[in-house]
């Protein structure tokens, strides 16, 4: 009791924190249990945190003040998802990103399987966490087959073994990366805009789990741990130039699951790398 007490009265200074600085750039609410708590947020978090860089970003002249995968492919890029209490953020970022380039060539098989990677990827630690260059480099080795085939049980924080079939008892059948490609800050919008999303990785702190809507950049709590989620687009909102983001919490958090996080300033870290890879049908 005493610990929940404690947690609320931290996420209670948080908000004020936030949303009393006239700085801020974005929104902090007090989530429902339901929807978030410090325990899942921490549970949820499975990427690697890495040593802050020293990362220049210069606007390129060659796009568009504003980007969003979603406007660009209607009805291609899947819906966001809820990881549940387990580090399986990595494995959501990685299969939405090849999944969602299937789609937007044309030969999407629908979503694409998160429990074939938190099971099957020897590179990761499923609900333990992964990353995105190991997955990356998985799935060019290894694919990952469909949703259908293998739907997401791992929700609970257990992690069964790699199956052998499908669900259903038919065969598997696996999609693969051509290559796996690191992008820098410099060249990951021309190839957003290109070949559609990517993998994005960057370190939590215990703010972001307040986060509502707006801008976000750090501005209260600790560090918690690594995070991955799904770079769908960029755009300047009041001035303030950000990454578009769909993160794998569930409709109810953040901009309907979405978020934003400021642009050109290497936030949290996270412009050290992105991670995705070409696909064919």
């Amino acid at each position: 009791m005493l610990f929940f007490l404690f947690a609320s009265v931290i996420a209670e200074s948080i908000v004020e924190t936030v949303n009393n600085d006239p700085s801020s750039t974005w929104v902090a609410i007090e989530y429902p249990r339901e929807v978030i708590t410090l325990a899942k947020m921490r549970a949820m978090l499975g990427e690697e945190v890495l040593p802050l860089e020293d990362v220049e970003y210069v606007e390129p002249n060659n796009v568009p003040e504003n980007f969003d995968a979603r406007e660009q492919w209607p009805g291609k890029i899947y819906p966001v998802r809820d990881q549940a209490s387990c580090g399986s953020c990595w494995a959501h970022a990685a299969s939405e990103a090849i999944g969602n380039r299937f789609s937007i060539k044309g030969c999407g098989k629908g979503m694409l399987s998160v429990q074939d990677l938190v099971s099957c990827d020897k590179g990761d630690s499923g609900c333990n966490g992964g990353s995105g260059p190991l997955s990356s480099k998985w799935l060019v080795s290894n694919g990952v087959t469909t949703e259908e085939c293998l739907p997401y049980v791992s929700g609970n924080g257990r992690v069964p073994a790699c199956a052998a079939k499908c669900s259903n008892g038919s065969q598997i059948i696996r999609y693969k990366y051509e290559k796996a490609e690191t992008y820098t800050v410099q060249n990951i919008q021309e190839e957003l805009m290109k070949n559609g999303p990517v993998y994005f990785r960057f370190t939590v702190y215990s703010d972001f789990m307040n986060y509502k809507s707006g801008v976000y950049q750090h501005k209260s709590g600790y560090q918690e741990g690594g995070h991955a989620v799904l770079l769908i687009g960029w755009g300047v909102e009041d001035g303030v130039p950000y990454w578009l983001l769909q993160n794998s919490w569930g409709p109810a958090w953040g901009e309907k699951g979405h978020f934003k996080i400021i642009r050109g300033k290497n936030e949290c870290g996270c412009e050290q790398g992105f991670y995705a890879g070409p696909v064919k049908c």
